[in-house]
């Protein structure tokens, strides 16, 4: 009997003890300390939280990032900065056990915690990452990360490490491309990062990832990926443009399509049509890409491609294009340029007078001054075609001889524009 009140007693203090916890409260107590900036308190009462209340919340541990990155970046020499560099890596392990579900990506974050704080432990670092990578690529965000694992993956190619041969690290250079491709999707808000990241692992696999090496690579393994529409899609994105020409290209073009007629894959149908000079399909892939996108930005490009490519020796067509991808995107300077330019090339055909020839050149020069304004990077091109146009163009004095201040002129042929000159 007194075993039993002995145990109940017992009980009774760890739960008087555990009530004089209040886990909330504390975790309001250390994040007004961190605010103040009296860190030395703050890491205390944080630590403390950290060990009595685990499942208590998810802020606990994003806090706790915050408070040991502190700590390392005010260490007072290499060794203690380790220490706390360590320490971080044991609260992502904590986090994961106690909050699984959104913490898949953490032997990453591990990795970069140790990369960042510049830690001298590559193989670690490589281990973490190829692990991470392995259990959760659909979960991983940082363009760091994905940058770094490749530049590792591909190190030990060009070092001569007998497991990372050139069809290994061309299956990590495909997966880090379609990643990054994916989240310029999902995650516009970072997409300079994504698009950083993506243009350093192709620097850096430039030599492996040449047309013929990549047309071999799909073409041996597309049997296996045959059915797999993700995989599909991203050798065609890797492929598209210089590539496309490649036989397995066209393969896995009208393979797409014919699964899913989409944007995408009508692009790609468009795209190899172009590279077998079947010119008029390819025209009317891209009308239906166009069709089916329903992003206004990506739209434009479409309309654009179709305009400056396809279309450019039809003045009719190119010009309806340009003004299409205009409506879709206003801000696509480089199509007010290309418009400035058809319109220059053509005032010797469709001037019918000296004064109509210089009013196509001073419609040229209004149209390319639109570029400058609609995107900034291009002011100075746009200034300088402007000037040249100028020298051409119809000047104050000889509108106003004409009597055509505050007057219109139509100007037909297929640019088919109303110019109207200035009041003054």
């Amino acid at each position: 009997m007194k075993a039993i009140f002995s145990l109940l007693g017992l009980f009774l203090v760890i739960s008087i003890n555990a009530q004089k916890f209040d886990c909330s409260a504390k975790i309001t107590t250390y994040q007004e300390l961190f605010l103040a900036q009296n860190m030395s308190e703050t890491f205390d009462t944080w630590s403390e939280v950290r060990k009595k209340c685990p499942k208590e919340s998810e802020t606990i541990y994003n806090d706790g990032f915050k408070i040991l990155q502190f700590k390392i970046d005010n260490a007072a020499n290499a060794e203690e900065k380790e220490t706390w560099v360590r320490d971080e890596l044991k609260l992502y392990d904590q986090y994961h056990i106690n909050f699984p579900l959104t913490t898949s990506d953490y032997e990453v974050n591990k990795a970069m915690a140790l990369y960042d704080n510049k830690i001298d432990a590559k193989e670690e670092i490589f281990g973490l990452l190829q692990s991470g990578f392995a259990k959760a690529s659909n979960h991983i965000t940082n363009a760091s990360a994905i940058y770094t694992y490749f530049s590792l993956c591909f190190d030990k190619y060009k070092t001569g490490d007998k497991k990372f041969t050139a069809e290994v690290v061309l299956d990590k250079y495909m997966l880090v491309n379609f990643m990054l491709t994916q989240l310029q999707v999902s995650n516009a808000k970072k997409i300079s990062e994504y698009k950083t990241a993506q243009r350093g692992i192709n620097a850096l696999a430039r030599d492996l990832a040449t047309c013929d090496n990549l047309g071999n690579y799909y073409t041996n393994n597309y049997s296996k990926h045959s059915e797999d529409v993700t995989w599909i899609t991203t050798a065609l994105t890797n492929l598209s443009g210089k590539c496309s020409a490649k036989p397995i290209f066209n393969t896995m073009a009208e393979k797409l399509y014919a699964v899913k007629v989409t944007s995408e894959s009508a692009y790609f149908m468009a795209a190899a049509s172009t590279k077998q000079r079947k010119f008029k399909e390819a025209i009317a892939f891209y009308n239906e890409a166009a069709d089916l996108e329903t992003n206004p930005i990506e739209k434009a490009k479409i309309y654009y491609t179709l305009a400056t490519g396809l279309l450019a020796n039809d003045m009719t067509k190119s010009r309806e294009n340009l003004n299409k991808a205009l409506a879709f995107d206003p801000k696509m300077g480089k199509a007010y340029i290309f418009l400035a330019q058809l319109y220059s090339d053509a005032a010797e055909k469709c001037g019918q007078t000296d004064f109509e020839k210089k009013a196509i050149f001073y419609l040229a020069q209004q149209t390319v001054k639109k570029a400058g304004m609609a995107d900034s990077k291009l002011k100075q091109t746009a200034d300088k075609m402007s000037e040249d146009y100028t020298k051409k163009a119809l000047t104050q004095s000889e509108i106003k001889k004409a009597k055509m201040n505050g007057k219109s002129i139509k100007i037909d042929c297929w640019i088919n524009e109303t110019i109207t000159f200035p009041s003054k």
